[in-house]
């Protein structure tokens, strides 16, 4: 890493460890019966989010029935798209599907059904609460469920890098660490058999 890119690395860290202390982390609902996952293109993700929740919650409850509805949009959707192949490749080694996914924008009725509306960056976040100024108190960021979230400050305590354009490698740390904290905030909802 060069000079200046550490110089860049650490504003940014600085930026958002300071800014990390103005977020705050609205109550969760006692009975969610819908979470909403927000990203921009709603393309590898949100879809990703969904569905590995989706697959969780299958694993603790069996065939139950799904207590709580899970979906996922787009901040910035002009056209359904489909999934880039190594969203497709990546999510398949982590056990869901995204092969069936379309991509959808955000809408007004998307917000206003859902209980929890779960964005993967800081800047999602804000978008989120300045578009639909009546969701506030339901908006999340994703990264402060991820376990080691309070161990670390900076970009990466607060946000989930956009994989699109990367690396294998890349998408599978996006994808862990999506895991990780869907897994921590399903525990939090108390979503048990």
């Amino acid at each position: 890493m060069t000079v200046a890119s550490q110089i860049k690395k650490g504003v940014v860290d600085l930026y958002w460890t300071l800014r990390g202390t103005t977020i705050p982390v609205p109550v969760l609902p006692l009975q969610p019966r819908s979470v909403l996952f927000v990203c921009k293109g709603n393309i590898c993700r949100s879809p990703f989010a969904e569905q590995v929740a989706r697959k969780l919650v299958h694993e603790q409850m069996g065939n139950r029935g799904e207590p709580i509805a899970f979906r996922s949009a787009g901040l910035h959707v002009t056209t359904s798209k489909t999934p880039p192949d190594m969203a497709l490749s990546v999510a398949r080694r982590f056990g869901v599907s995204l092969d069936n996914h379309r991509s959808q924008p955000i809408s007004h009725e998307l917000v206003a059904t859902s209980d929890i509306i779960i964005a993967m960056e800081g800047w999602h976040y804000d978008e989120l609460r300045l578009r639909f100024t009546g969701c506030k108190e339901k908006v999340f960021l994703l990264a402060l469920f991820a376990k080691e979230a309070s161990a670390r400050f900076g970009y990466e305590a607060f946000n989930i890098p956009d994989p699109y354009g990367g690396s294998q490698q890349i998408f599978e740390q996006c994808f862990e660490k999506i895991e990780q904290s869907v897994k921590t905030l399903l525990a939090e909802l108390q979503v048990k058999r």
